[in-house]
């Protein structure tokens, strides 16, 4: 698969563009996640391939990388945990449990042996292209290398203090946060609900995440203010797109990059090895279709309770579709027509024609592939932004969802039915993905263009949005607000003076006088 890949991209880049200055680019992905690091190295492999020298640091570092592509090993710091109990904290607790942790790591990687080698080596770079989540320690390294063009990358969709960092406007009254199962037509009570986290998550980042970034940064490298970087960026990259999610104003250097690590090929050219083809006979031989179960790279089947596990082996056993499920556990007896296989090349799972239906854990990448290769879907969520994809997936008629804590052998059983045997869903994700691909420049391509387009022109003062400069008060117009507060105010007063007050103060004074009168006749 990844010499496919390699030549895929390498033919489809150098296709598209002539060939540029080569630039000496950093990467820094920390995160401890296969789809995280699966979209970044995407990014940085066709960076590598157009020329440019990339050094990425990355906890699953590449087997066979390309020519100009030289990877930090972090692989020390990835730590597989069970993520299915996650299921039961609450969104608050989650974000900020994400963000010590993010800290506790930035800590561990940045100084470790591997980074020290990196700084005594004297590279230098360009440009630094940064998973832009939660690890802004690594601005440090921004500093240590003397300010380069600052590139974010996001592959979760777009986060509020993203959006801050670039002053893209970005309303939580009409725009879902990826945390909560929320669609472009919220409630009154789910626009609440939304406020309230966005504004939470925004006020937590700024005073006390980057607060704690900043400490970090320092000991690695002195003078370093995160606030300063955090609001510099040169351009943004997400790993998304406003069909998988819904349409939202972006600024000229936010841009969305959608299915990078997604390739069309065949079954037959990525089962090069002989390992897979036993499941190739397994897909072929499936008279009345298969069904793929995968819960991706965090969570793994063996890891779901008894009555889930049980309730899901007897129903895929039950159905006249061969299984093929991704299971990393043994199970002692099981049906005929299931699989289990401990790891398999998901896109070419997903692009062999018996495929009929994907079980899933709603991660943005599964659905993205899922949607590039047209295979309807049904979801089973766990956390994070797979509650938002779920919905999702509703919302586009593409799929259906199950509850792991309330699932069933007969619920499973009728929705995987409904799935195949009505083609609407079929037909609806077919529509996406002729959507999706129908673009005028593939996502990879426009994301290179991007990188060197920045890089060309370094100063990037022609996309930089002057509401970045701004402060809250000028930004959010406060004064005038209060301004045109003070004078309704103020006209609201003279109103009640002239209606209420007025007459009565007159009254009260003709009042008077009539009783100062009939005084002086009585007497």
């Amino acid at each position: 698969m990844r010499i496919v890949t390699v030549v895929l991209l390498s033919i489809s880049l150098f296709c598209t563009f002539q060939h540029s200055h080569g630039y000496n680019i950093l990467g820094i992905c920390p995160s401890a996640s296969y789809s995280h690091q699966q979209s970044f190295q995407a990014l940085m492999k066709a960076l590598a391939f157009r020329g440019h020298k990339v050094t990425v640091l990355s906890t699953i570092p590449l087997k066979n990388a390309p020519p100009n592509y030289e990877d930090v090993d972090l692989s020390f710091s990835y730590i597989k945990k069970d993520c299915t109990g996650l299921r039961h904290v609450g969104a608050y607790a989650i974000f900020h449990q994400n963000l010590v942790e993010a800290n506790l790591l930035c800590r561990h990687q940045l100084f470790s042996p591997a980074v020290d080698k990196l700084i005594a080596s004297n590279k230098t770079f360009d440009a630094i292209i940064i998973e832009q989540l939660w690890y802004q320690c690594y601005y440090a390294l921004v500093k240590h290398y003397n300010f380069p063009v600052l590139i974010g990358f996001l592959s979760v969709g777009n986060l509020p203090y993203v959006m801050d960092s670039v002053g893209n406007p970005d309303d939580p009254n009409f725009n879902p946060d990826m945390t909560y199962p929320f669609t472009d037509r919220m409630t009154i009570n789910e626009r609440i609900m939304n406020i309230l986290y966005t504004t939470y998550t925004r006020l937590y980042y700024r005073y006390w995440h980057l607060l704690k970034a900043q400490r970090i940064a320092n000991e690695r490298t002195s003078g370093t203010s995160v606030y300063n970087i955090d609001k510099n960026f040169s351009l943004v990259i997400l790993g998304n797109n406003h069909v998988f999610g819904y349409p939202k104003p972006l600024l000229p250097h936010v841009i969305e990059v959608h299915t990078c690590h997604t390739f069309q090929v065949s079954l037959n050219e990525i089962f090069i090895n002989i390992i897979f083809q036993d499941v190739q006979e397994f897909l072929d031989n499936a008279q009345d279709g298969a069904i793929y179960f995968s819960l991706g790279s965090n969570l793994q089947t063996d890891q779901l309770p008894a009555g889930p596990l049980t309730a899901l082996c007897n129903a895929l056993g039950s159905l006249k579709q061969r299984v093929l499920w991704k299971h990393a556990g043994n199970m002692a007896i099981h049906a005929t027509n299931i699989k289990f296989v401990k790891w398999v090349p998901q896109q070419a799972v997903l692009g062999h024609p018996k495929v009929v239906a994907y079980m899933m854990q709603g991660g943005l990448q599964s659905l993205q592939e899922a949607v590039h290769y047209a295979v309807p879907v049904v979801a089973i969520p766990f956390f994070g932004d797979q509650y938002f994809n779920a919905r999702k997936i509703l919302d586009a008629g593409i799929g259906l969802t199950l509850d792991i804590d309330t699932i069933t052998e007969n619920a499973i059983v009728q929705t995987l039915t409904e799935i195949v045997k009505n083609k609407t869903y079929l037909n609806n994700i077919k529509t996406m993905s002729a959507i999706v691909q129908d673009e005028l420049m593939k996502p990879i391509d426009r994301a290179v263009w991007h990188v060197e387009h920045v890089l060309k022109f370094p100063n990037s003062r022609h996309l930089r949005y002057h509401g970045q400069d701004m402060s809250w008060i000028h930004y959010y117009a406060t004064y005038l607000y209060l301004g045109t507060d003070f004078a309704l105010l103020l006209y609201i007063s003279y109103i009640l003076y002239n209606k209420i007050v007025s007459p009565f103060v007159t009254y009260a004074s003709n009042l008077k006088r009539w009783i100062s009168n009939l005084k002086r006749k009585l007497d």
